[in-house]
């Protein structure tokens, strides 16, 4: 098995995930995904929040995912919803082996993997802005999963706030890396 974060996140239910779901977070080798999403969100702010972090608008749009290990267990993902391009970084935490950090500019949000049907869930633990802690009742509400359905690499992501509404959404199916 791969020392990757997500295999060291879900431990030996890694194992037990989907060959696509597997062959996409193990960890060892940088991957490349393609396919469609569709995206959505509310109007507003919460469409500010979408362009200032460069997620797409409302739509259908050709998706490409790709997730590059880096030192330390770290992986930066970048994902280009037609011409609007993401990017993060997703680490171990240093505390506790299940969980991970995600950083987007500033903030970082903290969760923690767990085995859900044909795939996993990023279960949201904690968000800071730097290294200060911000309080749970101001945080954007997440769901994501990532799962096999029909022989195919799925995902659905919802992050959604109180006082905004969904700041985005998307889900879609993506081709399996090449060479797995």
């Amino acid at each position: 098995m791969s020392h990757g974060l997500f295999p060291r996140a879900l431990g030996e239910a890694f194992a037990d995930l989907p060959a696509e779901v597997r062959a996409a977070h193990q960890g060892r080798r940088a991957v490349s995904l393609h396919g469609r999403a569709r995206a959505r969100g509310d109007r507003g702010v919460a469409a500010l929040v979408r362009r200032l972090q460069d997620l797409p608008g409302p739509g259908v749009h050709d998706t490409t995912v790709e997730i590059a290990p880096l030192a330390a267990g770290d992986e930066a993902w970048t994902r280009r919803f037609g011409d609007r391009t993401f990017t993060s970084r997703v680490a171990p935490a240093a505390d506790d082996p299940h969980a991970f950090e995600e950083t987007v500019g500033l903030l970082t949000y903290r969760f923690h993997a767990e085995p859900y049907a044909d795939g996993f869930c990023w279960i949201f633990e904690g968000w800071r802005l730097g290294p200060l802690p911000l309080p749970s009742a101001w945080a954007p509400r997440s769901r994501a999963r990532i799962f096999e359905r029909d022989g195919a690499y799925r995902f659905s992501v919802l992050v959604a706030h109180p006082w905004l509404g969904v700041i985005f959404g998307y889900a879609g199916r993506l081709d399996r890396p090449i060479g797995d």
